[in-house]
């Protein structure tokens, strides 16, 4: 695994690794970066967390499988009179 160097230390690393973690959990840049306030820092913008995804973007933090086989389960239940499947 590739050792992650920072020449600048102007963040605190735990911060970067939370930005990014909220950003791929959905968040967008903007909001990400309003989400930093609660470390009550300076306030790091929307740029400052694209530039971590780009830094940070060729490290691979897991394996994505491939599905090889797909399982499908039916069933019926009935609403009233009518019977549907699931």
């Amino acid at each position: 695994m590739n050792q992650i160097k920072f020449e600048r230390n102007r963040t605190v690393t735990c911060i970067v690794m939370y930005s990014l973690y909220l950003y791929f959990l959905g968040l967008s840049l903007r909001n990400t970066s309003k989400a930093l306030v609660i470390f009550r820092d300076e306030k790091r913008s929307h740029v400052s967390v694209w530039n971590w995804i780009q830094r940070f973007s060729s490290c691979q933090i897991y394996k994505r499988k491939r599905v090889t086989a797909f399982i499908i389960d039916e069933t019926i239940i009935q609403i009233g009179q009518k019977n549907f499947w699931l």
